[in-house]
Formats: structure tokens, C-alpha cells, sequence
């Protein structure tokens, strides 16, 4: 008789307790995840803080959440991915009553993109399991990773570089800064125009030559078509180096003082925009952090689509350089154009073509 009272004594014991924290586990609880950067380089590390208040007396034994991420994010532990290429990292709290707990996740960016992740509910239960509680948080943080610049040790170099300023034959105004040579002082050039260790040289009064200049207009030109024919994009393991080199080409645009544009072989792609700086190259390395490449027309009719009118250099970043995309680059090469090709396949030969020499670029090919 006594066990039987004491089993009925635990059994309106777990009952009590299981009700108190079905009705009253979720009350004073809140969760929160937030990141520390929104935007990032690929290869860095941010920092993902979880914090998990208990605002009542009731302790909290047992408190799961579980932080859906992209596969690309690396949270350093065991979690299986899914058929979406996404992650579900748990994690479990314990709290005692009125008591905060914070847990700070380090997370490598392994890939380019723009992510979401966060915490879309959380999971508490009683200390026997016998009673649940769930809670919707709405926790969503984005993330951009910006893809990095190839390093220049994976280019061959070709025989003619990035350039800034352009001699041409005339100019509204001289460039004061550029100066080719001297002359023999007819009295026409104003004092400031006097080479005077010219004229301690020569015995004469002499001149500095200043030639008339304008600064290289780069149109970056990205083609993700795997070849000539097929309209289709290459493997994934080729368009990421390929997006690499294209970040690397706007980094040398930048390193040059040049305008540039950047434009892909991209179903409804909008026409170039030009412009220069660090915040230009930073807007165009947003837009290779979001790209999912695909290609809608061939190599020789994307070149086609493009107005070329006043750009001094075009850089073609493609798969494949075919023979009939490169003798297209060699008239527009004939009409004064400098002309670079980055590959991982000189299918033609072309002098004017780099070839990438990354395994991975060549595996995928």
C-alpha cells in the first residue's frame, strides 16, 4: 500500500511539474543571435554571438536551438548537410532561474555569397521529458562574402600589362604631370615650362616637353560559357576561379587609377556602368558575391552586344578561348584596343591570352 501511494505521490508530482512548465516555460524567455559583420571576405572568420535569457524563477534544464546555415559556412563541427546544401547546427542550454547564457560560435566563410542564416524556433522540456514547449524566435542574420582576388602567382604574365596614362595625339589641356622630353626655348613657353638642368647641360636655355594624356577605361568582360557550342555555363569549380580572376581585374583597375566596368554573360545583365575608385570596386564585388553563373548567348555575340566606344582596354575573363572569339579580339586589337584574355584554355593560341594555371580551373574544364 505505501508504494503504491508513493508511486501516486511522484506520478501527481511529474504531472504538477509538467503542467508548470507547459504553461509557464516560455514565459520570461528570449533568444537571440546576431553576427558580428555583415560582410566579409571569403576566407575570414566572423563571429556569431547566441544569447538566451531566463527572466523567471523557473530553471530551464533543457533548451535546444538549432542555427540553419549554408553549407559554404563552416561552424567547425560534425553537421550533416542537406540535399539544399544547408547545415542544422544545435545547440543546448541549461539555465537556472533569472539566469543569461551567451555562446559565441566562430564561423569560417568557406565560399562566396549571400547567405542567410539564424534560428527559426527553439525547443525547452521539463526535467523528466515529459512536457514541451516550443518557441518561434525569427532569428535571421544575412551575410555577403565577397569572393577574393586570384593571387597574381596564378597568372602567367603576358607580355603587356594593365596601364594608366595614354599618350594621344592631342587633348584639350596639356598634363602638367606628364613629360616626355625636352626642347630648345623658342620664348613662347611660359618660365614655369623651364628645364633648367636641361640648360645647365645642353648650354642653352631649354623647354620641357608635356604631352597631352588620358586615363585607361577597362570594360571587364565576364563569360561563364562553357563552350562555343553550348550555351550553357561551365562547371561550378571553373565560373568560381573565373569570378576570382574577375575580382583580381578590378582590383588592378583600381591599383591603376583607371575607370572600369563590369559586365557578365548573364540573362537580363544591364548595361555597363563606368566609373572608378575603391567604393565602385567594392559595389562590382557585391554583384560577383550574388552571381549564380549562367549564360543566355554565345561569347562572340555577348562582345557584339557591347558598345566599346571609349574604352582604351578590354579584359575577357572565359572559360575556353576559342580560335573564332579570339580573331574577334585580334580586329578589335587592329582598331587600337588593348586586348586581354585570362583562360584556362588558349584553345587558339593567342599571345594576348593568360592562361590560369589552377588545378581546380583546369579539372573542371
Amino acid at each position: 500500500m505505501e508504494v503504491i501511494v508513493i508511486l501516486l505521490i511522484i506520478a501527481a508530482a511529474a504531472i504538477a511539474e509538467s503542467l508548470v512548465y507547459r504553461f509557464f516555460g516560455l514565459k520570461g524567455l528570449s533568444y537571440t543571435a546576431a553576427l558580428n559583420k555583415s560582410e566579409v571576405m571569403e576566407g575570414d572568420t566572423v563571429v556569431l554571438t547566441e544569447e538566451l535569457s531566463n527572466r523567471k524563477p523557473l530553471p530551464l534544464p533543457f533548451v535546444k536551438t538549432e542555427i540553419i546555415a549554408p553549407a559554404l559556412l563552416d561552424f567547425n563541427t560534425q553537421a550533416k548537410t542537406s540535399k539544399e546544401q544547408l547545415c542544422y547546427i544545435p545547440s543546448v542550454f541549461s539555465l537556472k532561474g533569472r539566469e543569461k547564457c551567451t555562446r559565441v560560435r566562430n564561423i569560417k566563410c568557406m565560399g562566396r555569397g549571400v547567405f542567410e542564416l539564424g534560428a527559426t524556433s527553439l525547443y525547452g522540456g521539463d526535467l523528466f521529458g515529459f512536457s514541451g514547449f516550443t518557441m518561434l524566435t525569427g532569428v535571421s542574420e544575412q551575410l555577403t562574402v565577397l569572393p577574393t582576388p586570384l593571387n597574381a602567382r596564378d597568372f602567367e604574365p603576358g607580355s603587356r600589362l594593365f596601364f594608366g596614362d595614354i599618350i594621344v595625339r592631342r587633348f584639350i589641356c596639356e598634363d602638367p604631370f606628364f613629360i616626355s622630353g625636352s626642347h630648345e626655348y623658342t620664348g613662347r613657353e611660359p618660365m614655369n615650362s623651364i628645364f633648367w638642368n636641361g640648360t645647365a647641360r645642353a648650354g642653352r636655355l631649354m623647354a620641357l616637353n608635356r604631352d597631352f594624356t588620358t586615363s585607361a577605361r577597362v570594360l571587364i568582360l565576364l563569360n561563364f560559357q562553357r563552350r562555343d557550342d553550348i550555351i550553357a555555363a561551365a562547371p561550378d569549380t571553373v565560373c568560381e576561379v573565373l569570378i576570382k580572376a574577375a575580382a583580381l581585374a578590378l582590383d588592378e583597375a583600381v591599383r591603376i587609377g583607371a575607370e572600369f566596368a563590369l559586365v557578365m554573360n548573364m540573362p537580363e545583365e544591364e548595361a555597363p556602368v563606368v566609373n572608378s575608385g575603391e567604393g565602385f570596386r567594392l559595389k562590382q564585388l557585391r554583384r560577383l558575391a550574388a552571381v549564380k553563373p549562367d549564360c543566355d548567348r554565345g561569347a562572340a555575340e555577348f562582345i557584339d552586344g557591347i558598345s566599346l566606344g571609349g574604352y582604351t582596354d578590354i579584359v575577357l575573363i572565359t572559360p575556353t578561348l576559342s580560335q573564332d572569339t579570339a580573331n574577334k579580339l585580334k580586329g578589335l586589337q587592329s582598331k587600337g584596343l588593348g586586348v586581354f584574355v585570362y583562360s584556362p584554355k588558349n584553345e587558339a593560341e593567342a599571345e594576348f591570352c593568360t592562361q590560369i594555371t589552377r588545378a581546380e580551373a583546369r579539372e573542371g574544364v
